[in-house]
């Protein structure tokens, strides 16, 4: 009878073990679609790249679950009268190798992305500086950046005009500090200062996330672990719906179009606005897009609204500007969705100004990074283009890695592109395409109007004008057309709901730092 006893006792302590075990586990599953491009957070670009390094680093702010920037690893920040000057007081914090977080790490990391030489493609992020974009043309030395380390724990910025959303830049990871130690040392170990680091990364297959035991917030980090695959999407979900993974879709991957409806008649698909917009740039140097009449013929013949009726189905909104409707004051469109007849009329105009007959059109390329929905989007173009304009578009899909590095080469005639918003505010939209050196631009497109209206912007802080000279830049941007804008997104995506807490931004981040799983 007592051995019987004991084994009972034995049972229920197993049991009880296995509950805590699996209380305990709080693991989170998502995919990352394929290899990162970066971990460097100087070198993030792409939504990602973006994500794994907000796991790893921390900046001076960063979004909370309201999406507001509050105060990271700067404790307090004092502003001077004319909100050009800012101080901030770093917290006691570490990198996860041991050494101390200090001023001196932030003004190395961003001095070296405005060095010439280092690429960086969100540098221009740091243009608010002072002499950052002379910095980076070799204008002017690294010493006369704005920045420096009054001592160990004090960092003072000097901006070039009064930013009103600087605290929000401040939260990206271009401004995020990086550890000058290991950096030095050439280490292709990743020390970070973050929520989390990473513990394993198994190439084309798994990244294996740990929490950080060094971070300084480390207590309101609840997540163990976050295994993060590299699958695609079709298997994505199907291993969502099989429970191995937590997450499928935005704001990292996309849902396979054909299953959108079948997951909105169960009522599993979440849908979030999206402050980001799907273009295409196009290469201006590059014929027959070097002309802004075939340009403007090209965007005219898109049928916007049967694209997200038949390919997208997620309730996104036809674009003819570049700007999400919340952060612009367009009166009207700037032209007509599938304005057939306007197109036509353009693409003639533009042969003649070109000295081109229709045989004459060089071969036209779009080039796209592989994936159902952009393959699906590439072809209904491909065809409104063949039926309105008479011309063939051979579509070219290639891997991330291929299509990053030739569009940052201009090695494209037409190529499928986003912006997602960084922060809330048109000028994130819009300076992107400021300078055609610039990193993210890619179209080697610009205009001098252009750029003075957003000089003048920068002047104007959060006023009524400011919003007026937005509407100029755009129609500027819409009247030349180095990017056909397609529509502006929304964020599709299924969740498991026991996993509580994640912050899904409509800036298209999301942040597991206080994320947990209800067991």
């Amino acid at each position: 009878m007592k051995l019987f006893n004991k084994f009972f006792q034995l049972l229920a302590f197993l049991i009880l073990l296995a509950g805590c075990s699996a209380k305990q586990e709080n693991v989170v599953r998502i995919n990352l679609g394929a290899e990162p491009q970066a971990l460097d957070p100087r070198k993030a670009r792409d939504l990602q790249s973006m994500t794994l390094a907000k796991m790893f680093f921390e900046g001076l702010t960063r979004l909370n679950k309201e999406e507001k920037a509050e105060l990271a690893l700067a404790e307090k920040v004092d502003i001077s009268e004319d909100k050009k000057t800012y101080t901030f007081y770093l917290r006691s914090a570490s990198w996860s190798s041991g050494e101390p977080v200090t001023a001196q790490d932030f003004v190395d990391a961003w001095t070296q992305v405005l060095d010439p030489r280092f690429p960086a493609d969100q540098a221009f992020q740091l243009y608010v500086i002072k002499n950052a974009k002379a910095a980076k043309e070799g204008k002017v030395t690294a010493d006369q950046i704005g920045v420096k380390a009054l001592d160990t724990m004090t960092l003072q910025l000097e901006l070039q005009y009064p930013i009103p959303y600087f605290l929000e830049l401040t939260a990206l990871p271009i401004y995020f500090p990086v550890s000058q130690k290991i950096d030095q040392a050439g280490s292709k170990t990743v020390v970070g200062n973050g929520p989390f680091i990473l513990k394993e990364w198994r190439h084309n297959d798994l990244l294996r996330v740990v929490k950080n035991p060094a971070y300084w917030d480390a207590s309101h980090v609840k997540l163990k672990e976050i295994h993060l695959l590299m699958v695609a999407e079709d298997t994505e979900l199907k291993m969502f719906e099989k429970g191995e993974l937590d997450w499928a879709g935005s704001p990292i991957s996309v849902l396979p179009v054909g299953s959108l409806a079948s997951l909105k008649k169960g009522g599993n698909l979440q849908v979030k606005p999206f402050l980001a917009t799907y273009f295409f740039r196009t290469n201006v140097e590059s014929a027959p897009f070097d002309h802004p009449l075939m340009r403007k013929a090209f965007a005219e013949a898109i049928q916007r609204s049967e694209i997200i009726e038949h390919v997208t189905q997620g309730g996104q909104l036809p674009a003819t500007g570049l700007l999400p409707p919340s952060l612009t004051m367009q009166e009207g469109p700037y032209f007509a969705d599938g304005d057939i007849e306007k197109a036509r009329l353009d693409f003639e105009q533009a042969l003649q100004a070109m000295n081109l007959t229709r045989q004459q059109v060089p071969p036209i390329s779009l080039m796209y990074v592989t994936g159902e929905r952009n393959h699906l989007i590439a072809q209904a173009v491909q065809e409104q283009w063949r039926h309105v304009l008479g011309v063939k578009v051979e579509l070219q899909a290639v891997e991330r890695k291929v299509f990053f590095d030739r569009v940052s080469k201009k090695n494209f005639q037409l190529a499928a592109g986003n912006w997602t918003a960084d922060f809330k505010d048109g000028m994130n939209f819009l300076e992107v395409f400021k300078f055609k050196a610039g990193g993210s631009n890619n179209t080697a497109w610009e205009n001098p109007r252009y750029q003075e209206l957003l000089d003048q912007a920068l002047e104007e802080g959060q006023s009524s004008e400011r919003q007026k000279i937005f509407r100029e830049c755009e129609s500027i941007l819409m009247k030349e057309m180095p990017i056909i804008p397609l529509f502006h997104y929304t964020m599709l995506y299924v969740a498991n709901p026991k996993v509580k807490d994640v912050v899904l931004s409509s800036l298209g981040s999301i942040d597991f730092k206080w994320a947990y799983v209800d067991q």
